[in-house]
């Protein structure tokens, strides 16, 4: 079984589909995205936008990343 790590800076583009899947992996872990909003002290419609693509500045990009790593949590994907 192979692991697969992110080694190469990979852009994930933002989309409904993103959106739906941060959403979940929130919900999955028994919280919502909009509860980890209010703890990270961001507005709600700027995260969503920035998750259904359509903010792209550098704190867009930040709020996306992070976004997804805490509601991936620490798992790995095996293949």
């Amino acid at each position: 079984m192979h692991r697969i790590k992110r080694a190469l800076p990979v852009a994930i583009i933002g989309s409904t589909d993103l959106y739906r899947a941060v959403r979940a992996g929130f919900v999955a872990q028994g919280t919502t995205l909009n509860q980890w909003c209010i703890g990270k002290g961001v507005n709600r419609q700027t995260v969503d936008k920035a998750l259904k693509g359509e903010r792209f500045s550098k704190r867009s990009r930040a709020l996306i990343d992070e976004a997804i790593k805490d509601a991936l949590g620490e798992q790995e994907f095996a293949l």
